[in-house]
């Protein structure tokens, strides 16, 4: 066990398998085979402990590595594995934890593979914010069905860069646009920041990741395994520096920070089970009415929103409108899981926060004064 650990400090440091054979003096191909066998461990691990989440911001956003080769250099002949990979992360904004991710060609088929675990983890109504690859909107549509409210935040780079930031894209002035896609998001909490900055993260952990070397994946089973550990590592073991804790304590799943040994021991003795599976959503409590619709496809609820001017000819807004984004306050405490299993109770539901409404109508701040207009000319008359 204290070989083995040697082995899975080096690794979650970002050391080669190379480096790391030279360290503890144990053979590469023994280092692999431990390797894949702690990483897979570490997947069941993380099905076990991360589900059942009330996190009411998620933030998704693809990671770019390669096996073997990359896509410019892919032949006929080499299989389908090799070439450009993505790991799929989806990020919570309070807790800093990663809920779920998946390890994949960048299509249709792994991200609606990602975005179905996403759902099978959460029990409250998010709202999810991405970037603008379009193979999310029918797979965000197709896993929520209604029950989230989605948001893209598309950045737009330029194509010259200047010689003294080579590998930094150039920026127009209108950097950033953010779309809501479904539902009524707010704007205030479109971000993607955060899982961008796990994922510097991440390629400090695996150094499978990093750019510009030679510790990349030669298979897709050990490049999955290397991203369960380096997941299961940041996790439970790294103490966020803006929470003080580690993400996995932040959300309520452990009750303290772990050590490597701890999680090379958890991880070799999780057995293997199935995948967590979906739960009917809860909607935080609103202020205004919430009717749900028919066959689990939502909620219908009324939004307020700005004050109408004043007068008699000020018109009234329709009795309904497109669903408001869930709130954001801090939730109730959850009951914590351990190594030893699950937590029995069920989390509460997020309390209420009426301080962010989102204005659906601003055209009842614009409303012009109604005029009669003339069927003739006023020149000679009204003979003509």
């Amino acid at each position: 066990m204290e070989t083995r650990v040697r082995i899975a400090a080096a690794l979650v440091e970002g050391t080669s398998v190379r480096a790391v054979e030279r360290m503890t003096g144990v053979a590469k191909s023994t280092i692999l085979r431990f390797a894949v066998e702690l990483g897979e461990g570490c997947a069941r691990l993380h099905n076990r402990l991360v589900q059942s989440l009330c996190e009411p911001d998620i933030e998704l956003d693809e990671q770019w590595s390669f096996i073997a080769k990359k896509d410019k250099r892919v032949t006929t002949d080499d299989p389908a594995e090799y070439g450009d990979v993505f790991t799929y992360t989806a990020f919570a904004r309070r807790s800093k934890l990663v809920i779920s991710y998946a390890v994949g060609k960048r299509d249709q088929v792994t991200t609606d593979a990602f975005l179905a675990d996403l759902r099978a983890r959460v029990l409250v109504v998010p709202q999810i914010t991405s970037d603008g690859l379009a193979v999310y909107i029918p797979a965000v549509d197709a896993s929520f069905r209604g029950c989230a409210d989605y948001a893209q935040v598309i950045k737009q780079y330029g194509y010259s860069k200047s010689p003294d930031h080579k590998y930094e894209p150039a920026r127009d002035a209108s950097f950033i646009r953010k779309t809501a896609v479904f539902g009524a998001p707010d704007p205030k909490r479109m971000s993607t920041s955060g899982v961008e900055r796990y994922h510097l993260t991440a390629r400090h952990i695996n150094g499978r990741k990093r750019r510009l070397a030679l510790s990349f994946s030669k298979s897709l089973r050990s490049h999955r395994a290397a991203v369960a550990l380096s997941v299961a590592t940041y996790n439970l073991t790294r103490v966020h520096a803006s929470l003080r804790v580690s993400p996995a304590m932040a959300a309520g799943l452990v009750a303290e920070l772990w050590s490597v040994e701890d999680l090379v021991r958890a991880a070799l003795a999780e057995p293997a089970a199935a995948p967590p599976v979906p739960q009917a959503l809860t909607l935080p409590a609103q202020t205004g009415p919430v009717r749900q619709l028919p066959g689990g496809k939502g909620w219908l609820r009324l939004v307020s929103g700005g004050s109408a001017p004043s007068g008699p000819a000020a018109p009234q807004p329709p009795p309904t409108a497109p669903s408001a984004a869930p709130e954001a306050p801090s939730p109730a405490p959850r009951p914590v899981a351990t190594t030893d299993g699950p937590a029995v109770t069920a989390p509460a539901v997020l309390p209420p926060d009426p301080s962010r409404q989102l204005d659906l109508f601003p055209w009842r701040r614009k409303l012009r004064t109604p005029m009669q207009l003339s069927l003739f000319d006023d020149d000679d008359g009204g003979q003509s």
